[in-house]
């Protein structure tokens, strides 16, 4: 049985008498210790947001919490709505590249890049919006944000039964690796490949599985069977830029996002020539 001793003071302060939040997580420890980080040194949490119903024609997308596909951390459905249809929870503006945290159930792993195409959207207030810092690829630090040991610490900080949350000072103290920018560089490129070759995969497995099921609907038809074939898209995978140059660069062309409120303290929406990275992931398959 774990046993841990602290003062009357000390959970008083912490708000917390559970013994699993203040034990220290084990996960992390099988990194080298050279490496571990808080998160907010390679990060920071941005509030941007807009409120759409103010313009109740304006069609935008949407993304919540069901639109994280959890298996590849893609977001896979984002919704188009209307600013008449937005709900509440519909506030914080994305840049590409950020970074989406569900801070609902945590532990799920609901953690997405933000492709090109949604750049200047609208996500719930459910998630916690990362934007990662010059030296830091946003591809890299999903990654390391989506690992055991991250959602180990997750679950540590989470707060309620039926649905455990975490708050954006939560993931700010949360404990990663992070080795140098080159390795993280080369370590993105892995992830994407990987990923990109999943995607082929699904596609291709997707397309086999209908033209089976309709060869044999087509036995069973009057006229005899025949043999369907169709190309399977790649959609431009090979294009899926994933270096920090290349993030970067396609970050310098795209325009100034559109906010209500921001929520990087007293800093000013900087044109989109300047180094975006500095005032502080995908595009899909």
């Amino acid at each position: 049985m774990k046993t841990l001793v602290k003062t009357r003071k000390s959970l008083e302060e912490a708000g917390r008498w559970d013994i699993d939040f203040h034990l220290p997580p084990e996960q992390i420890r099988k990194f080298r210790e050279e490496l571990i980080c808080r998160v907010d040194s390679t990060a920071e949490i941005i509030k941007d947001k807009r409120d759409p119903t103010k313009r109740p024609d304006q069609v935008f997308q949407y993304i919540d919490i069901s639109s994280i596909d959890v298996a590849s951390g893609l977001i896979a459905n984002p919704q188009d709505l209307t600013g008449a249809e937005a709900p509440s929870r519909a506030r914080k503006v994305v840049r590409a590249f950020d970074i989406i945290i569900s801070t609902c159930r945590p532990t799920r792993g609901a953690i997405a890049v933000i492709p090109v195409g949604l750049h200047n959207q609208i996500a719930s207030t459910a998630f916690s919006i990362v934007r990662a810092k010059q030296e830091t690829n946003p591809y890299y630090l999903q990654f390391a944000l989506r690992q055991p040991s991250t959602l180990e610490q997750f679950r540590k900080w989470s707060t309620g039964s039926s649905y455990p949350a975490i708050l954006d000072e939560d993931v700010e103290k949360t404990l990663i690796p992070v080795p140098d920018t080159d390795t993280q560089d080369e370590i993105a490129k892995k992830v994407v490949g990987a990923l990109v070759e999943r995607e082929r995969a699904l596609k291709v497995a997707n397309f086999d599985w209908d033209a089976t099921l309709e060869r044999i609907r087509k036995e069973l038809y009057r006229e005899d069977a025949r043999t369907v074939q169709e190309t399977v898209s790649h959609d431009g995978d090979d294009d899926w830029p994933c270096s920090r140059a290349e993030i970067h660069s396609i970050l310098s062309d795209l325009p100034n996002l559109d906010v209500d409120v921001s929520g990087r303290g007293n800093a000013k929406i900087q044109d989109a020539t300047i180094d975006l990275f500095e005032a502080a992931p995908v595009a899909s398959p």
